[in-house]
C-alpha cells in the first residue's frame, strides 16, 4: 500500500516574480512624461480659452454688452486701485468682478491695497492722487475713495455709495452697482472731451431742471453721468446759455450773438416746443445743422387754446433739412399686440427698424425690450428733401393717423379710420445724415433725428423699468448724433440681503464651531479611520496575513491534516 502525502510535507514554494524589466521601466517613464505633457497642454488650452460661470443670484458677475465693448476697445492701460480692507464686505465682490473684467482685456491693471495691512503702498497711492484718509477709534484706516480708476494721471474716484445702493437700512437690503460704477469710471477717464448737448428754450419747452415723470431732469442727469456737458440755450432775443452740467459758468458774454453760443454745441435738442418758434430761431437752428451740427427734434401734436386745431410750430423749414414733414394728425394703434391695454391706442410700442441707432433694440427684441410712445403724430418724407430719411420707428398696418381728432374728442369712442385719415403703417421716428459741408474734416455729415412724440424724452423712461426701451432709444440716438460711444446701459442687479445681524454670543458660538469643534471632529474621525484600518490589517486573512498552508503556523489547520491515498 502506498502512503499518500503526509500533512508535514510542504508543497513547492510559490515562484517569486522576476524583477521589473527595462522595457517596463521605460514604458512607465514614458507614461509619466506623457501625462505631464498632457497636463501642460490642458493648462495652456484653458489659459487661452478662459471661461467663467456666474452662479450668483441675478448674475452679479455677468458683464453687460456695454462693459464688454468698452473693455475690448481699450487701447491703453487703465489702472484700478482697490482701497478696501480685507474685512470690507465689498472686497470679495469687487475682486470677482475685476477678474471678469480682466478676462475681456489685458489692458486693465488691478492693484488691491489694504490700507491696514499695506500702509506703505496705500501712502504712495494717497500722495499720488490726494486721497483723504483718517483712522477710526479701533485703528482702522478709512478713505474717501473705495476705488480709483486712473488713466495716467487722470483719476476717477468711486466711493462706497457709488458701488452699492442701500434700499432698506432696517433689513440691510442693498442693490449692487459695481459694474455701473466701474465701467462708468473707465469711460470717464478715457474721454478727453465733453460733448456739449444744448437744449433749446424760449418756445414753451420744459426746462432741463424740471424733474418728475414728465420732466427733462432725468435725461439731463443721464447725460451728465455719461460725461456730456448739458446747457440750456435761450431763444428769441438773447440766446445766452447757462451751464447746468458741471457747476461752472460756460456761458458767453452778454454781448455775444446767439450764433456764437449755438456754435459751441455738438447736438441741439428741441424738446416739445408748445409755442411757435420764431423764424429767426428756425434760421439759426437750420444754419447750425447745415454747418455741421446735429439735432434731435422731439415734436408732436400741440392743441391750441381753443382745442379746435393744432398749433403751427413753424418748424417746416427746419424739418425739411432732414427731408421730413410733420403731419397734422393723431396716431392710434389698433393692433392689440402693440397698443396699451389702457386708453384708445394712443400709447403703443412701435416696431423698430434696423439702423445704427436701433441696433441694440433689434438684438434685444426677443427679450421684450422696446420703446413705448404716448401721443404722437405721423411723419412722412418731404416732397423734395436733400436726403432720403431712414425710418426708425413705425406702427403696424392696423394703425392710422386721425385727422379730425378734435371732432372725435368731443364724443370719444373706440377710434376707427375714416376717409381722409392716414392709413398705417405710419412712421413716428426718422434719422437722416446730410452730406459733409464743403471743407469739413469731420468723419460724417450733419445728423438729424426726428421723433413725433415728445414723451420719448420724459423722465418716466429712466424711472420705470417697463419704459427702459424708450430710454435706450433716446440715448442711442444722442450717441449717434454726437458720434460718441453708446451710453452706458447696464440693467440694475436685483437687491440682496447685504448682511446678517449677529449678537456677541452668536459670534462667539460661530467662532467656537469654526475654530474648535469642526477641526476636532475632523481629527477624531481621522483617528477612528486609522485605528479601524490597523485592526483589519492584523486579523487573520487580512492584508498583512502572509501565512501559507505550508507555513509552520499553518500546521494542524484543516488544510494541513494528513491524508492517505486510496489503495
Amino acid at each position: 500500500m502506498e502512503v499518500g502525502l503526509m500533512g508535514d510535507e510542504r508543497p513547492d514554494p510559490v515562484p517569486v516574480p522576476p524583477g521589473t524589466s527595462l522595457g517596463e521601466k521605460l514604458s512607465t517613464s514614458v507614461g509619466i512624461i506623457a501625462a505631464m505633457v498632457l497636463a501642460v497642454l490642458v493648462n495652456l488650452l484653458v489659459a487661452r480659452h478662459y471661461k467663467r460661470w456666474d452662479w450668483t443670484q441675478g448674475g452679479l458677475y455677468t458683464l453687460s454688452d456695454a462693459t464688454v465693448s468698452t473693455l475690448r476697445a481699450l487701447e491703453e492701460p487703465i489702472r484700478v486701485y482697490v482701497l478696501l480692507s480685507e474685512a470690507d464686505p465689498l472686497t470679495l465682490s469687487v475682486r470677482h468682478l475685476l477678474d471678469a473684467y480682466r478676462a475681456e482685456t489685458t489692458r486693465l491693471e488691478v492693484a488691491v491695497t489694504d490700507p491696514d495691512r499695506r500702509p506703505a503702498e496705500f501712502l504712495a497711492v494717497q500722495q499720488r492722487y490726494g486721497v483723504v484718509a483718517g483712522k477710526t477709534e479701533d485703528g482702522r484706516i478709512v478713505t474717501d475713495a473705495a476705488i480709483i480708476v486712473a488713466r495716467g494721471d487722470r483719476p476717477h474716484f468711486l466711493t462706497a455709495s457709488d458701488l452699492v445702493e442701500v434700499e432698506d437700512e432696517d433689513d440691510l437690503r442693498a442693490r449692487p452697482r459695481l459694474e455701473q460704477a466701474l465701467t462708468g469710471a473707465i469711460r470717464s477717464v478715457l474721454r478727453s472731451e465733453r460733448p456739449r448737448v444744448c437744449f433749446a428754450s424760449g418756445h414753451g419747452e420744459k426746462s432741463i431742471e424740471v424733474g418728475g415723470a414728465g420732466g427733462l431732469a432725468a435725461l439731463k442727469d443721464r447725460l451728465n453721468k455719461n460725461n456730456y456737458e448739458v446747457v440750456e440755450l435761450g431763444g428769441g432775443h438773447g440766446g445766452h446759455d447757462h451751464d447746468h452740467g458741471d457747476g461752472h459758468d460756460h456761458g458767453a458774454a452778454p454781448e455775444a450773438p446767439p450764433e456764437a453760443d449755438l456754435g459751441r454745441c455738438r447736438v441741439l435738442v428741441l424738446a416739445e416746443p408748445s409755442q411757435p418758434v420764431p423764424p429767426g430761431d428756425v434760421a439759426r437752428y437750420r444754419a447750425f445743422i447745415e454747418k455741421g451740427g446735429s439735432a434731435l427734434l422731439a415734436i408732436g401734436p400741440v392743441p391750441d387754446e381753443s382745442d379746435q386745431r393744432y398749433v403751427d410750430l413753424g418748424l417746416a423749414g427746419l424739418l425739411a433739412v432732414a427731408g421730413v414733414e410733420l403731419r397734422s394728425d393723431f396716431v392710434f394703434e389698433l393692433d392689440p399686440k402693440l397698443r396699451s391695454t389702457q386708453g384708445f391706442g394712443e400709447t403703443f410700442s412701435p416696431v423698430v427698424r434696423p439702423h445704427p441707432i436701433t441696433e441694440g433694440l433689434v438684438k434685444a427684441a426677443d427679450q421684450g425690450l422696446g420703446p413705448v410712445l404716448t401721443v404722437a403724430s405721423s411723419l412722412a418724407p418731404a416732397a423734395s428733401g436733400p436726403v432720403a430719411p431712414a425710418p426708425l420707428l413705425v406702427t403696424s398696418d392696423k394703425a392710422f393717423g386721425m385727422v379730425d381728432f378734435f371732432g372725435w374728442a368731443r364724443d370719444p369712442s373706440e377710434p376707427k379710420p375714416r376717409d381722409g385719415d392716414h392709413p398705417g403703417p405710419l412712421t413716428v421716428a426718422y434719422a437722416a445724415e446730410l452730406p459733409k459741408p464743403a471743407g469739413s474734416s469731420a468723419a460724417h455729415g450733419p445728423r438729424v433725428v426726428v421723433v413725433s412724440s415728445p414723451s420719448a424724452l420724459y423722465g418716466a423712461n429712466w424711472q420705470s423699468p417697463e419704459l427702459r426701451g424708450t430710454a435706450v432709444f433716446v440715448e442711442s440716438a444722442l450717441s449717434w448724433l454726437a458720434a460718441s460711444p453708446p451710453m452706458l446701459d447696464i440693467p440694475d442687479k436685483p437687491a440682496v440681503t447685504a448682511g446678517l445681524r449677529l449678537s456677541e454670543d452668536a459670534l462667539a458660538g460661530v467662532f467656537r464651531y469654526v475654530v474648535v469643534y469642526m477641526p476636532l471632529a475632523a481629527a477624531l474621525l481621522g483617528l477612528a479611520v486609522h485605528l479601524s484600518r490597523r485592526g483589519s490589517e492584523r486579523r487573520p486573512g487580512g492584508p498583512d496575513d502572509r501565512r501559507g498552508p505550508g507555513s509552520p503556523a499553518g500546521r494542524g489547520a484543516p488544510g494541513g491534516t494528513e491524508r492517505e491515498g486510496a489503495p
